[in-house]
C-alpha cells in the first residue's frame, strides 16, 4: 500500500460522481450544506430529488459537436432549472438556465457549445432553486485532430491516479494505456497517451518469448538441416494471422480512438526472429508460395532466375510445385536455396575456387580425396561431395571421433553418400575418409579458410540476398496490413513500431521498407537508424527512450550528478536530428520511476530530465519542429544489398555457429563505416541526407538537391542505380567512394569488375603492394598533398589507375584517386575510414581524414555555412551545426556532437556500462568551450534560449556547453516586434480574444511560434489556458474559453516570441 497519498483526481472524481457537486470549485458556491471537501450533502426536505434522470444523446461527443439533452422531472420544478457543465479540471465550462415550465413534469431539452471543452471526462449537473440536484448526467468529450506539431514527453510506466500533477511538473504530458487495461485515470487526469503492444504476440513473439527462440535455437543446433524448424510462429503470411491481427487491432482502436491517441503501437522490439539476430524464417508454405510470386516479379522466368542464383536445372516455380505436385522432391524448392547455411557454402567456394583451382587442388593441399571432377566441370557443380561433408557435419555441435559416429553411422556409408554429390561431372565414388578424426580435420580446416576469407571477388550469394529482400519486404507488408486495419477504424490513426534496431541484414530492418509502413516509429539510435528515417522520410514521427537510474534513498554522488547533466543530452540532439517527442522509461521500477510513492515528491530521474522537458514544452521543441532541417548538397548512399554482403563478410568466422552469433552491430564493420562518414561530415560542420538504393533509382539525385554523392562501401548496387550515380556525376556532381564499391549487383553477385570503376578511372590488378605509410604525391586546387605524409588505412592493394589521378600513394598502392569525368569528378579514396568515430574521441587523434575530406568537398564548392572556432581559432572538434529554415529566417542550433552507441566498434574499448548511461568515453567533449561562431556577412541575429538580442552580426562569441545546445535565429532584417492585446475587461464564462499584432510582416513561409501563459489574480500560473501557438500571418487571433468559476480579479496574459526570445504581456480584469 502506498503510504502518504493526498486527494487525487480520481478520488475527486468518485465523489463528483456519487454526491451532488457544487458549481464553484474554487469561487462561488450555491446555497446548501457542505462537506469538508466542499461538496453537497444534499437537502433534507428532498427539494434534492425533483430531477428524476439527465439524459444525452449519446455518451462519446467530438469536439465542436452539439450536445443535445433532456431534463426529466419528478416533481414540478418550484423555480427556475440551471444545467451546469463542469469538465475535469474543475472547470465551470457553461451554465444555461431553461425557462419555467408551465406543464408540470414534461421533460425540457437543452444543448451545450462543445468547442469550449478541454477535458475527456465532463459532468453535467442540474440546480433547481438554488438546490443542487442528485441526479446528473456524465459524458465524455472527443479532442480534435492532434497535427502532432510539438514535443510530447510520455511516461512508459502506468502511473495509478494522483501522480498526474506531479508529472505535469517534470514536464511530461503523455502517458501509456495498454491495449486492453484499465487507463481511467489516463482520461480522468487529461493526459495525453498511446496504446501500447496491440499485436506483439504476431510480431515480436521471438523476443518477448524468451523460451521460445531459445528453445528452437537448440532443435535447429542438433537438425541444421532441417528446414520445417525454420517456420515461424505465427507466420506472417498465414491468412488465419491476418484474421487474428484484424479481430484484435479492430477491438482495441474501438476501445481508444475517441480520444485521439499519440499513436498504437503495433509491437515493441520485434522482428522476424528475435529483433535482428540471424535466422532463416519463413519456410511455411504460405512464404514458399509468396516467394515463388516474388521471384516471378523480379524475374520473369525460371531461366532468368536461373542464370542470375547458377541453378540451372529448376524449371518450376515453387507455387506450382508446392500446389500443384511434383516428380521433385522437395528440397530443389527454390526457396531451400536461399538458407544462410548455403551463403556460407557460396562464399567459401568462391574463395577455395580462386586459392586452389578447383577441389582437385584442395585434395592435393588438404590430403583429402573427394571425388575429381571431369574437366570442363562448372565450378559450382565440382565442389558437391565437400559441401555434402559440411552439411551433414552442421547438426554435429562438437567435432569429436564420438559424436560424428553415433550422429552420421557408419564411416564407410558417411564416404557413400558424399562421394553421390558429384553432380553431372564426376563418376560417383565413395570419398576416402579412413578415419572420424580426418573428416573432423577436413571440416575445421573449411571453416577455417572461410575465416580467412576478406574479398568478395567471385561470390553469388544471390539466393540468400533475394530471399532476405523477401522476408523484409513481406513483414513490411504484413505491418502495412496492420496498419490499414487500425487507420480503416480510425481515419486520424498513427500507427508505430517502436524498439528501432540497427539497419541490418535481418529482422526487418531495411528501412526503404519500414518508413513507408509507419508512421510513427521509436528507434533505439543505433547503427545510424535515425539518420536513415528522418533522411528516407521526414514525414515518420520518430520519438526517443530515455530514463535515469537511482536508488530512491540513495544521496547523489559527485558521479551521479555528472550523469543527470549528460541525460538531457541525447534528447536534444534528439531534437535537432527529427525527433518529436521522448517516451520515459520508468516501468514502474522504484530506480526509474519519476515520482517517489513514498513521499511524493520528484526523484532524481525526474530532476535529470524536467528542466528540458518544461523548456522543451514551452515553445522550442515546437519551433524546431515547424521548421525544415536544412543539408549542404551531401548525399550519402543507403544500400541494404551492401548490408546484406557485408553480414556475410564481417561473420565469414561465425558461419559455423551463426544462428548463436548475438545479431548486434558491434561487430559490424560496415555500421562502423557508416557512422564514421557521418561523424566526419558532422565534424566538418555540414549536414547530410542518406537516399536510399531505390530513390537513386528513381531518379532523385537529378532532382538539384545534391552536389556530393558518398558511397560508403556500397559493394552491392543495381545497374540502374549505377547509370544514374553516373549521369549525376556527368551532370556536374561529385562522386567520394572509399573502397568495396559497385562490384557486385544488387542480387549478391559478383561482377569480376566495378561498374563504376570509369567513372573513378581505377583498375584492378593483383600483385601491388602497400608501404609503411602514405604519403601526398600530387596536389589540387583543393588542398595541397605533395610530400605531406597522410594518417590513412590502405583499403584495397588490388586498385590501380587507368585515367584518374592518385594524390598520394603508399608503396605501388594508389589513393585520394581523383578523376574528371564529363562535367564532374569522381573520387576513389581507397582508404579505411571505419575508425574515425573512435579516432575523433581521443585527444590526438592520428588521423588525416577531416583535412582531407574538407579539400575534397571544396571541389564541389561546399565550405560551411556556419564555422565554430576554439580560441586558437581552429575549428572546435566534435561540434555538429543543424541549420533549419524557417521561411527567409534560419534556426541554427550548435552543440557537442557525442558518440551514443558502439555500432562497429568492434574491439575499441569502451567503458563499463551504468544504467543508461554509454558505454562510450566521450569526456573529451564533456568541457565547457570559449567558442566564437562566425558567418560569412552579418545579419540580425538572436539567442533564442538566452533570449537576447545579438545585434546585426557576423560573428558570436560566447561559451558552449558540453551538455546543452546554443540555438540561434538569424535573420534577413529586424525580426518586427510582436504585440498581444486583449478586452479591458472581461466576464466569466465568457470566450477570451487575445490578439497577436506583428509591427511588420515576417515574410512569405515565415512562422512565428509564441508561448501564451496566464497568471490568474494573487500571482499564480494558470496552467489550462497555456499554450504554443503557431502564427504564420498577423493580426492573430487565439480564443480561449474562459470558466464560470475561474477566479475573479486582474489576470495577465504573457506572450513570449520563440525566435527571438522577447516577450510582450497585456492584462484583462475577469468579473461576475
Amino acid at each position: 500500500m502506498m503510504k502518504h497519498r493526498g486527494p487525487t483526481r480520481r478520488a475527486f472524481l468518485r465523489t463528483a460522481l456519487a454526491t451532488p457537486l457544487l458549481g464553484a470549485m474554487g469561487g462561488r458556491q450555491a446555497p446548501g450544506a457542505t462537506d469538508a471537501n466542499g461538496l453537497a450533502t444534499g437537502a433534507a426536505d428532498g427539494n434534492n430529488l425533483v430531477v428524476s434522470r439527465l439524459t444525452l444523446d449519446r455518451e462519446v461527443y467530438d469536439y465542436g459537436a452539439p450536445l443535445t439533452g433532456q431534463v426529466h422531472f419528478h416533481l414540478p420544478a418550484p423555480g427556475p432549472v440551471l444545467l451546469r457543465w463542469t469538465d475535469s479540471f474543475g472547470r465551470v465550462v457553461q451554465e444555461i438556465q431553461l425557462p419555467s415550465s408551465a406543464s408540470g413534469v414534461a421533460r425540457q431539452s437543452f444543448s451545450f457549445d462543445l468547442t469550449r471543452g478541454l477535458t475527456f471526462r465532463n459532468w453535467i449537473r442540474a440546480w433547481i432553486d438554488g438546490v443542487e440536484q442528485t441526479e446528473g448526467a456524465q459524458f465524455m468529450l472527443s479532442p480534435p485532430p492532434n497535427p502532432w506539431d510539438d514535443f510530447h514527453v510520455i511516461s512508459w510506466a502506468n502511473y495509478p491516479d494522483g501522480f498526474y500533477d506531479l508529472l505535469r511538473q517534470a514536464g511530461v504530458d503523455g502517458t501509456i494505456a495498454y491495449r486492453d487495461g484499465n487507463w481511467d485515470p489516463v482520461l480522468d487526469n487529461n493526459f495525453n497517451f498511446y496504446v501500447e503492444q496491440m499485436v506483439w504476440e504476431v510480431f515480436s513473439i521471438y523476443h518477448k518469448n524468451q523460451p521460445l527462440w531459445r528453445g528452437l535455437l537448440n532443435q535447429i543446433e542438433l537438425d541444421r538441416n532441417n528446414l520445417d524448424l525454420w517456420v515461424r510462429q505465427p507466420c506472417v503470411n498465414n491468412p488465419k494471422t491476418d484474421e487474428y491481427v484484424r479481430d484484435h487491432l479492430t477491438k482495441y482502436v474501438r476501445k481508444h480512438r475517441a480520444f485521439r491517441p499519440l499513436f498504437y503501437n503495433i509491437a515493441d522490439e520485434l522482428g522476424q526472429g528475435d529483433q535482428i539476430r540471424p535466422n532463416d524464417f519463413c519456410h511455411s508454405t504460405h512464404c514458399t508460395v509468396k516467394f515463388a510470386e516474388y521471384l516471378r516479379n523480379l524475374y520473369g522466368t525460371t531461366g532468368a532466375l536461373g542464370a542470375e542464383w547458377q541453378v540451372a536445372e529448376l524449371t518450376r516455380w515453387d507455387d506450382e510445385i508446392v500446389q500443384n505436385g511434383s516428380p521433385w522432391p522437395q528440397g530443389d524448392l527454390h526457396i531451400h536455396y536461399t538458407t544462410t547455411d548455403r551463403a556460407f557454402d557460396s562464399v567459401a567456394v568462391a574463395a577455395l575456387q580462386a586459392k586452389y583451382g578447383g577441389l582437385a587442388g584442395v585434395n592435393q593441399a588438404w590430403g583429402v580425396s573427394l571425388p575429381a571432377p571431369k574437366a570442363g566441370t562448372s565450378d559450382r557443380e565440382q565442389w558437391g561431395p565437400l559441401l555434402a561433408l559440411v552439411s551433414e557435419t552442421r547438426s554435429v555441435p562438437d567435432l569429436t571421433e564420438k559424436a560424428l559416429g553415433e550422429r552420421l553411422g557408419s564411416l564407410e556409408r558417411a564416404n557413400q553418400r558424399w562421394g553421390t554429390h558429384t553432380g553431372w561431372g564426376a563418376p560417383e565414388k565413395p570419398a576416402g575418409f579412413k578415419s572420424w578424426a580426418e573428416v573432423a580435420a577436413c571440416v575445421n580446416r573449411f571453416y577455417h579458410e572461410l575465416s580467412e576469407v576478406r574479398s568478395t571477388e567471385g561470390w553469388n550469394v544471390s539466393p540468400w540476398c533475394d530471399f532476405r529482400n523477401f522476408m523484409d519486404s513481406t513483414f513490411a507488408d504484413a505491418i502495412g496490413r496492420a496498419r490499414a486495419v487500425c487507420q480503416a477504424e480510425d481515419p486520424h490513426a498513427r500507427c508505430s513500431t517502436e524498439g528501432g534496431q540497427c539497419p541490418f541484414a535481418f529482422g526487418w530492418y531495411n528501412y526503404e521498407n519500414v518508413v513507408k509502413v509507419v508512421d510513427v516509429i521509436e528507434p533505439y539510435n543505433i547503427g545510424n537508424n535515425v539518420e536513415v528515417i528522418r533522411s528516407l522520410n521526414p514525414a515518420v514521427i520518430m520519438v526517443s527512450t530515455h530514463g535515469f537510474e537511482h536508488p530512491p534513498g540513495k544521496p547523489l554522488t559527485d558521479l551521479d550528478r555528472l550523469y543527470q547533466k549528460r541525460a538531457p543530452q541525447p534528447i536534444w540532439w534528439g531534437l535537432f536530428h527529427g525527433h518529436r517527442g521522448s517516451l520515459i522509461w520508468d516501468d514502474n521500477l522504484p530506480e526509474y520511476r519519476f515520482v517517489d510513492e513514498q513521499t511524493r515528491q520528484l526523484t532524481p530521474s525526474a530532476q535529470a530530465f524536467s528542466d528540458l522537458f518544461n523548456e522543451l514544452h514551452k515553445g522550442i521543441g515546437k519551433l524546431v519542429i515547424n521548421s525544415r532541417r536544412l543539408h549542404d548538397g551531401i548525399a550519402m548512399h543507403f544500400s541494404q544489398p551492401s548490408m546484406q554482403v557485408h553480414w556475410l563478410l564481417d561473420n565469414v568466422g561465425n558461419a559455423r555457429k551463426w544462428m548463436s552469433h548475438s545479431g548486434e552491430d558491434r561487430h559490424s564493420h560496415f555500421t562502423g563505416v557508416r557512422n564514421s562518414w557521418t561523424k566526419l561530415i558532422e565534424d566538418l560542420g555540414l549536414q547530410y541526407e542518406f537516399v536510399g538504393g531505390r530513390q537513386i533509382e528513381q531518379g532523385k539525385l537529378q532532382a538539384g538537391q545534391y552536389r556530393v554523392l558518398i558511397m560508403p562501401q556500397s559493394l552491392a548496387i543495381s545497374s540502374r542505380e549505377a547509370d544514374q550515380i553516373r549521369q549525376f556525376v556527368r551532370g556536374g556532381g561529385l562522386l567520394i567512394a572509399d573502397y568495396r564499391t559497385a562490384s557486385m549487383n544488387e542480387h549478391g553477385r559478383d561482377l569480376a569488375g566495378g561498374q563504376l570503376d570509369d567513372v573513378f578511372g581505377i583498375g584492378r590488378a593483383r600483385g601491388r603492394k602497400k608501404g609503411q605509410s602514405v604519403v601526398g604525391v600530387q596536389s589540387s586546387p583543393a588542398f595541397g598533398l605533395e610530400g605531406k605524409d597522410l594518417h590513412l588505412m590502405v583499403g584495397d592493394e588490388t586498385i590501380g589507375v587507368t585515367t584518374g589521378k592518385p594524390l598520394a600513394r603508399s608503396g605501388d598502392v594508389p589513393l585520394v584517386i581523383v578523376n574528371d569525368f564529363e562535367h564532374g569528378k569522381a573520387v576513389f579514396w581507397n582508404a579505411e575510414v571505419s575508425s574515425y568515430a573512435y579516432d575523433r574521441l581521443q585527444a590526438a587523434p592520428s588521423t588525416s581524414l577531416p583535412e582531407l575530406m574538407g579539400g575534397l568537398f571544396r571541389l564541389a564548392a561546399i565550405e560551411p555555412q556556419v564555422r565554430v572556432l576554439d580560441r586558437s581559432g581552429a575549428r572546435l572538434p566534435g561540434t555538429e551545426i543543424v541549420r533549419f529554415a524557417n521561411g527567409a529566417c534560419e534556426h541554427v542550433a550548435i552543440f557537442r556532437n557525442p558518440q551514443f552507441d558502439d555500432g562497429g566498434w568492434g574491439s575499441l574499448p569502451t567503458l563499463p556500462e551504468r544504467g543508461w548511461a554509454g558505454e562510450i568515453d566521450n569526456s573529451l567533449l564533456e568541457k565547457e568551450a570559449a567558442v566564437t561562431i562566425s558567418w560569412s556577412a552579418a545579419m540580425p541575429t538572436y539567442d533564442v534560449r538566452a533570449k537576447r538580442d545579438l545585434g546585426e552580426t557576423a560573428k558570436v562569441e560566447t561559451r558552449l556547453d558540453p551538455w546543452s545546445p546554443l540555438l540561434l535565429t538569424r535573420s534577413p532584417r529586424p525580426v518586427p516586434e510582436l504585440r498581444i492585446e486583449v478586452a479591458e475587461q472581461v466576464r466569466a464564462g465568457d470566450l477570451l480574444r487575445v490578439t497577436l499584432r506583428g509591427e511588420a510582416s515576417l515574410g512569405e513561409g515565415t512562422v512565428r511560434i509564441v508561448r501564451l501563459e496566464f497568471v490568474a489574480p494573487g500571482g499564480r500560473p494558470y496552467e489550462w489556458y497555456a499554450r504554443n501557438v503557431r502564427v504564420e500571418a498577423t493580426p492573430h487571433v487565439e480564443r480561449f474559453p474562459l470558466a464560470r468559476n475561474d477566479p475573479e480579479g486582474s489576470w495577465l496574459v504573457h506572450a513570449h516570441d520563440l525566435m527571438t526570445g522577447r516577450t510582450a504581456e497585456a492584462a484583462f480584469a475577469l468579473g461576475g
